[in-house]
């Protein structure tokens, strides 16, 4: 008989019996000496097999669990209630197995299973016959037994160190592979930039001869501002669904229409300088995928790449008809719809007059910009992020300049119609727009306001003394 058999034959006949107990008889049977938490461990593999008893702690074993038998270091786990082939598992891999489940982090059974090499249904089946949990120690039974808590601990710790190791090689070799892909989405991009481009370049191949502005001395104190919001170059609508037509075709005509009126109407008088800020949703849409920078769609009758063609030859031959009267100050206005694509055209327009000496293009990627003419201080935002914190910022971001001027002016958009409101020694002007009215407008009941422009002019002594309003008929 067995040592095992033994044990059992003991915890059997004499309930009493501790572990212990049963520890220090089969000493005196068999001569050999086994610590209890191996008996015990054997006992209840053996019992699950052949019947059920209570210990001591009134423990049980499930008629429900797999039978578990060992030979040469092999476990065979069979099913009770079924006729399934039987699940082998080495101590080696079963070691593996329990150290792998049974320290944090926890991975899941479909992570072991693939690392192990073992079916879903045999791993579960593991766990099961063993009693295998998350929480359970990463050690088994053996381990217990013949090592010491040291050993143990020690070895805990040089896997927590294989770990991390592992996931070290496994972060480096993603973050290459995202790397990888970011590099190629980024070539394929500029190649198709590049493509596109190359098939509109038309509209720029034409010989463009730059603005030349009168050298004789110009003593004014008069400044004209032309700030043109929220056109919305590419917008489309169709009238039966939001009661106008609007196109980047009328978008031109707006847009030249208000450019031609200010002309007309001031090309007799003198100014020290124009102030032209760009931008506040000029182009209307941001992405490939007609998108507003945020991601809202966008209805439109143009291709991107046509977009920005378009626009920047619109904003040049603007600047050019401007900068005949007066030395040109151009900046740029951020908006919501499409802050990518205007910081490129400032851009591009900076590069188009670089040598260009009484044009001056200022790129700055701030969504606040302020502009100091005389005692007079005009600041700049589209409008759509502030609120009520807008009569508080210029003081603090710009204090120098508050404190040398005496008028005091915010410039916004966003709203596509007029608002003026003073409050803590600033005007905050939101400024018409010449756009249409699209069908989410329409929809919203956003109607009613008077398609204008407004232009300004000022004195650097007295401030703002003229307002130019240009509408659309």
């Amino acid at each position: 008989m067995d040592w095992v058999t033994e044990a059992i034959k003991l915890r059997q006949d004499v309930n009493e019996y501790t572990w212990e107990q049963i520890s220090d008889k089969l000493y005196e049977l068999v001569g050999e000496k086994y610590h209890p938490e191996k008996i015990r461990g054997a006992c209840r593999r053996r019992l699950a097999n052949l019947a059920h008893i209570k210990d001591t702690n009134k423990e049980s074993f499930d008629e429900s669990l797999p039978m578990i038998t060992e030979e040469n270091g092999i476990y065979t786990i069979r099913t009770r209630s079924s006729n399934r082939e039987p699940v082998y598992i080495s101590k080696n891999i079963l070691r593996e197995l329990k150290r792998m489940y049974c320290t944090q982090p926890y991975p899941t059974m479909n992570e072991c299973s693939r690392r192990l090499n073992i079916p879903r249904n045999d791993f579960f089946l593991i766990l099961k016959a063993f009693k295998i949990t998350h929480d359970d120690i990463p050690f088994i039974d053996d381990d217990i037994v013949n090592s010491t808590a040291e050993e143990l601990a020690t070895e805990s710790l040089e896997y927590r160190k294989h770990q991390y190791t592992e996931a070290l090689s496994r972060l480096e070799t993603e973050t290459l592979r995202n790397e990888n892909i970011k590099f190629r989405k980024k070539e394929y991009f500029y190649d198709y930039l590049h493509r596109m481009i190359t098939r509109d370049i038309d509209l720029f191949a034409e010989k463009r001869e730059m603005p030349i502005l009168s050298e004789n001395e110009v003593k004014s104190p008069l400044m004209l501002e032309i700030p043109i919001v929220d056109l919305h170059m590419g917008k489309l609508a169709w009238k039966p669904e939001a009661g106008e037509n609007y196109d980047y075709k009328i978008a031109e005509k707006r847009f030249a229409g208000v450019v031609d009126d200010i002309i007309e109407r001031i090309k007799d008088r003198q100014f020290e300088k124009i102030l032209y800020p760009i931008g506040q949703d000029f182009f209307h849409f941001d992405t490939i995928n007609t998108t507003t920078t945020a991601g809202t769609p966008l209805d439109s009758d143009l291709r991107w790449q046509k977009l920005f063609l378009r626009g920047v030859d619109m904003l040049i031959k603007s600047i050019d008809l401007f900068a005949t009267l007066a030395p040109v100050e151009v900046l740029l206005v951020p908006g919501n719809h499409d802050k990518m694509t205007a910081f490129y055209a400032i851009c591009f327009i900076q590069a188009w007059y670089k040598d260009v000496k009484h044009i001056n293009v200022i790129v700055d990627p701030k969504t606040r910009k302020y502009f100091e003419f005389g005692k007079c201080l005009i600041g700049y935002t589209h409008g759509d992020k502030e609120g009520k914190r807008i009569f508080g910022n210029m003081q603090i971001e710009v204090p120098g300049a508050w404190g040398r001027t005496k008028y005091r002016e915010w410039h916004t958009g966003h709203l596509h119609s007029e608002h003026v409101k003073e409050e803590h020694g600033v005007i905050v002007r939101r400024l018409s727009s010449v756009t249409g009215t699209d069908a989410w407008h329409f929809e919203s009941g956003f109607v009613g306001a008077i398609a204008k422009h407004q232009s300004f002019i000022w004195d650097k002594n007295k401030g703002l003394s003229e307002i130019l309003i240009t509408v659309v008929e």
